[in-house]
């Protein structure tokens, strides 16, 4: 029980200093693990149910996370995802969204 712990404490604090992105790549993968290892005991394979899972979770995560950071246009005030660093109509740089 104090090893869960320190280990949910140590993962919020590392967490704190990440990107956007790499938050939910994390928390997809902590979450796609946990109901993989579910799944996977159900059919006596609680290690590679959670393996894929985690895999699953990571990759989600991140797309889910890429698209909430934001960025917008200074000229025109379109928003546009972190994949995009100018403006495709006016070709200005992207100027992040603090939240």
């Amino acid at each position: 029980m104090k090893s869960t712990a320190f280990i949910l404490v140590l993962s919020l604090v590392v967490l704190g200093g990440c990107t956007t992105v790499q938050r939910g790549a994390a928390t997809g993968a902590v979450i796609g693990g946990g109901i993989g290892a579910v799944v996977g005991h159900q059919s006596g394979h609680t290690a590679e149910g959670a393996a894929i899972g985690a895999g699953a979770g990571a990759v989600a995560g991140a797309i889910i996370g890429e698209q909430m950071e934001t960025k917008f246009c200074p000229h025109c005030g379109r928003r546009f995802t972190s994949s995009f660093d100018y403006c495709p109509y006016d070709g200005v740089a992207l100027q992040p969204i603090y939240k």
